[in-house]
């Protein structure tokens, strides 16, 4: 049997890294074919970047740092 997992397809990191590691833990092999990021795939993400720092959407590593401490 053979379990196709389109990796591209997922685009949360962690969700792949847990992925990635339930596979190893489960002693469930598997192989991995990513594809390059295309320039205009790369473009297009620090674009997205952009946008979300001119929207405020980011935090300092001070914040960071003040919101890490209470975990």
């Amino acid at each position: 049997m053979e379990l196709i997992i389109d990796f591209d397809n997922i685009e949360d990191a962690s969700k792949k890294e847990w992925l990635i590691r339930t596979l190893k833990i489960m002693g469930i092999g598997y192989h991995t074919s990513e594809k390059p990021q295309t320039l205009a795939e790369y473009n297009q993400d620090l674009k997205a970047g952009n946008d979300e720092i001119e929207n405020g959407d980011f935090i300092t590593a001070v914040d960071l740092k003040k919101e890490a401490s209470k975990w």
